[in-house]
């Protein structure tokens, strides 16, 4: 499976313990979103898009 382009997707960490969150989800223009472990490959997320905007167990992180 291929990558997915994740270029303009908005990227959110658990608000608790980013480092230990286990990853990045991220919310692509579409509101598609991939959750993708600090170590690993992006896969389809399981979470929705207004879920990781509207619930303070994620933030908005910049995306590098």
């Amino acid at each position: 499976m291929d990558e997915p382009d994740l270029t303009g997707a908005t990227v959110y960490e658990a608000a608790d313990k980013p480092t230990l969150g286990g990853g990045r989800w991220y919310v692509l223009p579409d509101d598609t979103t991939y959750y993708q472990p600090f170590d690993g490959t992006p896969r389809p997320a399981l979470v929705a898009a207004s879920t990781l905007r509207n619930m303070p167990t994620w933030t908005e992180v910049p995306n590098q």
